[in-house]
């Protein structure tokens, strides 16, 4: 008898180590970014929405409309974001539907009320008020002009609201890109802004000028000295 306590407090001893070595990543966060924070934001862009699958769905499907090909400097969109999965069988009564982590790297997002955004506003989730639907709206406002281009990344999943993560969960990836006004090249300076003003700019000239007539009169004199000493 107390050979088997001894196994079923080592089976639990092993359990809650295994536990509290696999680390955030294997936890979920139904609220997104309002729960997890900047560091769930990052574990998401690293390894995905693994925390419902490990692997990435090949059938993830979505529609990002309103997001421009070519942004105009300063203006704000409307984002529509939908997605589904044709592998993700929902439960009869779901507690939840899907999430998603959208970042940018330029511009800003403003979702209001149901989402988080991070302090740089790069960064934009849904938050456990917006989990039970899979279609969302938010703002982005374009950078100004000469930013360069926008490349937006979004992450999504979907999941059959069972209340937990299982592999009836599924996640997709995908880039987008807005293009913008290129980025102003850095200026090149002048000779005048570099502290040379136009007098001494002329007096270089003239001397390097002079240096190079004084070097060919003494290369030819030296050539007819070596010819008439031949001869």
């Amino acid at each position: 008898m107390a050979l088997r306590e001894r196994r079923d407090l080592g089976l639990l001893f092993a359990l809650l180590s295994a536990a509290l070595l696999t680390g955030g990543s294997a936890f979920g966060y139904s609220g997104g970014g309002n729960t997890g924070g900047d560091d769930w934001a990052a574990d998401v862009m690293a390894n995905g929405c693994s925390c419902h699958n490990l692997e990435q769905s090949q059938d993830g499907m979505w529609s990002l409309k309103n997001f421009p090909a070519r942004y105009e400097p300063g203006a704000t969109y409307n984002l529509s974001l939908t997605v589904s999965d044709p592998s993700v069988a929902d439960a009869a009564d779901p507690a939840a539907q899907g999430g998603f982590l959208l970042r940018v790297t330029n511009g800003s997002f403003s979702g209001g009320a149901g989402f988080w955004t991070s302090d740089d506003g790069s960064l934009l989730s849904h938050t456990a008020d917006t989990n039970d639907q899979r279609n969302w709206t938010v703002e982005w406002t374009a950078p100004d002009e000469g930013a360069g281009d926008a490349v937006l990344t979004l992450y999504f999943n979907v999941v059959n609201g069972e209340n937990g993560n299982d592999a009836g969960d599924a996640w997709t990836r995908l880039v987008a890109v807005s293009l913008g006004t290129p980025q102003a090249l850095e200026h090149e300076a002048g000779i005048h802004e570099l502290g040379v003003v136009l007098k001494q700019y002329w007096i270089g000239l003239i001397g390097i000028a002079v240096t190079l007539v004084f070097v060919l009169l003494a290369y030819i004199v030296l050539r007819g000295g070596s010819a008439n000493y031949r001869g």
